[in-house]
């Protein structure tokens, strides 16, 4: 028998004294040890708000008001609330403090006319009720030493010394059929309040439960009124179970998802609380959990939504490697390494251990793990990961596992052959440009766009993203008080550099600056305590969680559809958080700001990294310059073949000519050794060459002549006219060409392809 098995054996029992039930009562703070539990209203995980009339105490159970003040309001006609809360009447049944005698000095409870039996009995039967005002004027009664009432907060004389209560609480204590006085006495204290009722549950059940409030107050992510969970204590105590561990999740699962009404809160409570029962039991730990093949990350000290929930070695077929691969895990998250490259690094030498399983099955240890056989595993992962890009990450996983078997000596008998070399990686074809162009970009960055975001909090981060070119890890987790000046004032964004673990900062322009100071007194607001500046808005009681990547990006799609973003194909657009940031080192590339500036902007570790925009940069311009539809002077289109052996030689040419002239409406294609013989008047020269990218100019220019051919005609200057004619005519040939090809082709111009590439 396991030691989880005889301890729900134990538990089956109902044996206060058992193992866990021992660690239970170690482990609960004191106000959980108690049978009812009576959360503060300003709890953030198990509290309830009061009600929203003032003075009135009593927990929220709908439309902000509690139960009593809610029937009132509905009884009223649902008048506008906020009035109708200022000027009703605070105290509601049973919770109106008790009446005393009238008479002077007598604190017993009031029966009949507003008298206490001793009084009533003197004036209604003694004396044949006199006026009862002039009666009370003439008598003044000394108390006879009885004790108060036993119920807290009574201030009224016992009437019965057995059970200790004043009238009108011995009413009420006959009325619910004489119960202890101890049960009584809390009934009353709590009685309308938002309180976890344990009694009625077994005596191991009641510390389980008790346990499970606990974690989840230490825990501080999801609230846990007491409403909801009213129903799964009833259930509970009716199920006939002593123990929550008789019976695994899945049966109660089963038993509890048919009663909807009931919400998700009882069914994700009973998980969450058998995950801790569990991890108690079991232990937490290296110590604990290294020997598992199955590792809880939570018990790790890793918390829930930082990572993978678990990394699996069960699936490692081989012992030996499922040991070795365990230990060099062990050893990668005590380095620091983040859990999600841990993840990949087994996924990786789970994919070996099928290759063994498959291709090696009498390999029986590190040994007989040679060279050859890693050359045939080689030849296996190209066949089930051909992707170079792939193959190279999992290649870069075993490698780094096999030296540092080397290097700690954790199996010696591995041959000093077993290693992967350089060589064997696959060579990874270089990525594409992942910039957005500035056709996309301007339709993003439009003001009527980012208007239509449904949330403020979401629009921000979105222009954070696009204008200071942060990952979105780092700018979701951008702590409450990221916004620094500088001694000039001079705004800037400090963040968390995740990938590189330091602290790093990045300038921002004034608007920036100030829609974050919006979005910090929005979030104080809400979460005075706050420490991110885009918290997530679930499950976070203090502000203290970042929104999640995913969460964002669900808006970021929901945004991207509202407002129809296309390409310049006409199709919808597919955006990816990290595009704007290539597209912002891109658009810096292409300003000629200098790489090492572009590298500290987005906190690189090196300049290679940095070089990679701009290698993309002549990539993207090219591959717009290809598609484009040049036309001359004439109107003519320029032919370019792609596939001819001068292609290369072509685009070279291209771009030398765009670096001797700039032109404010095309480019010159004459060669960059070639003298011009017509300068500044390019639009009568036959190297002249323009797309639709400048229509917009040839209209302008064309008005700007025609208006010149009026005034030198009027003049008599017939040269003038005669040399504007030209430019005239070969303006209505290139305006003609390009707007009958505008909608099928795309163009670019030296001005474009920069900003094409600056969002790459």
């Amino acid at each position: 028998m396991s030691a989880t098995e005889q301890t729900r054996a134990e538990q089956a029992g109902a044996e206060p004294t058992s193992l866990l039930a021992r660690q239970l009562a170690a482990r609960l703070r004191p106000e959980f040890t108690v049978e009812v539990i009576v959360p503060a209203r300003d709890d953030p995980i198990l509290g309830t708000p009061a009600c929203g009339v003032s003075r009135c105490e009593r927990p929220v159970e709908a439309g902000g008001l509690c139960t009593s003040h809610y029937r009132r309001w509905r009884h009223d006609g649902y008048p506008d609330l906020e009035p109708w809360q200022a000027r009703t009447d605070p105290h509601t049944r049973a919770h109106r403090p008790l009446q005393a005698c009238a008479v002077t000095g007598c604190r017993r409870g009031a029966m009949a006319a507003g008298l206490c039996s001793k009084h009533h009995y003197r004036w209604a039967t003694m004396l044949g009720r006199p006026d009862l005002d002039g009666w009370l004027a003439s008598v003044v009664d000394d108390p006879d030493g009885r004790p108060a009432c036993a119920v807290h907060g009574c201030e009224l004389l016992v009437e019965s010394a057995d059970p200790g209560l004043c009238v009108s609480h011995l009413k009420r204590w006959r009325g619910h059929g004489r119960p202890s006085l101890e049960s009584f006495v809390l009934e009353c204290a709590t009685f309308g309040d938002a309180v976890f009722d344990l009694r009625p549950l077994p005596g191991p059940m009641r510390l389980e439960v008790a346990y499970g409030l606990q974690c989840r107050v230490d825990d501080n992510r999801s609230k846990t009124p007491a409403k909801p969970m009213r129903p799964l204590l009833g259930f509970l105590a009716a199920s006939g179970a002593s123990s929550l561990l008789e019976r695994s999740l899945e049966e109660w699962l089963a038993e509890l998802t048919p009663v909807k009404r009931w919400g998700n809160t009882p069914r994700s409570f009973v998980r969450f609380t058998l995950e801790r029962l569990d991890d108690l039991l079991q232990g937490e730990g290296w110590e604990a959990e290294f020997g598992r093949d199955v590792w809880l990350l939570r018990r790790l000290g890793y918390p829930r939504g930082s990572g993978p929930a678990r990394l699996r070695f069960d699936r490692i077929a081989q012992p030996w490697l499922r040991a070795l691969v365990k230990r060099w895990a062990r050893w990668r998250l005590s380095a620091g390494l983040g859990v999600h490259q841990v993840e990949r690094d087994v996924a990786a030498l789970t994919r070996v251990s099928v290759f063994l399983t498959a291709c090696e099955p009498h390999l029986r240890g590190p040994a007989e793990l040679d060279r050859p056989v890693l050359e045939r595993y080689l030849a296996w992962l190209a066949v089930e990961r051909p992707e170079a890009k792939h193959r190279g990450i999992e290649l870069g996983s075993v490698a780094g596992f096999l030296t540092g078997v080397h290097q700690h000596r954790w199996a010696p008998e591995l041959p000093a052959t077993a290693a992967i070399y350089r060589e064997d990686r696959p060579r990874r074809p270089k990525d594409a440009p992942r910039a957005l162009s500035e056709h996309v970009m301007a339709q993003l960055e439009s003001p009527a766009n980012l208007a239509r975001f449904a949330h403020p909090g979401y629009r921000l981060l979105t222009e954070i993203l696009m204008r200071t070119g942060l990952r979105i890890s780092d700018a979701c987790g951008l702590p409450a008080d990221c916004l620094l000046r500088d001694p000039a004032g001079a705004a800037y964004l400090r963040y968390r550099n995740h990938k590189m673990r330091r602290e790093a900062f990045v300038p921002i322009d004034e608007d920036l600056a100030d829609a974050i100071a919006v979005q910090q007194a929005a979030i104080a607001e809400r979460w005075p305590a706050a420490t991110r500046l885009f918290p997530r808005p679930h499950a976070n009681p203090d502000g203290a969680h970042p929104v999640g990547r995913g969460t964002y990006i669900g808006h970021l799609n929901a945004w991207l559809q509202a407002c129809e973003v296309r390409d310049e194909a006409g199709r919808p657009v597919h955006i990816t958080p990290h595009q704007w940031r290539h597209t912002y080192g891109t658009r810096l590339v292409n300003a000629d700001v200098p790489l090492e500036v572009v590298r500290r902007l987005l906190d690189h570790s090196s300049l290679e990294m940095t070089a990679h925009y701009g290698r993309m940069h002549d990539r993207t311009v090219r591959e717009h310059w290809e598609r484009a539809r040049k036309v001359n002077i004439a109107g003519e289109e320029l032919v370019f073949d792609p596939a001819s052996p001068l292609a290369d030689a072509a685009w070279l040419k291209d771009r030398l000519a765009r670096a001797k002239m700039a032109l404010p409406n095309g480019y010159c294609t004459l060669p960059l050794q070639q003298r011009c013989e017509v300068a500044n008047a390019c639009l009568t020269c036959p190297m002249f060459a323009t797309t639709a990218e400048f229509l917009p100019q040839h209209h302008q220019q064309l008005g700007a002549t025609r208006e010149l051919i009026d005034r030198a005609a009027h003049d008599g200057r017939e040269r003038m006219v005669e040399m504007n004619r030209t430019v005239e005519t070969n303006l209505l040939r290139i305006i003609d060409s390009l707007e009958a090809h505008t909608d099928t082709s795309t163009t670019i111009s030296d001005s474009s392809d920069e900003r094409a590439v600056r969002a790459g």
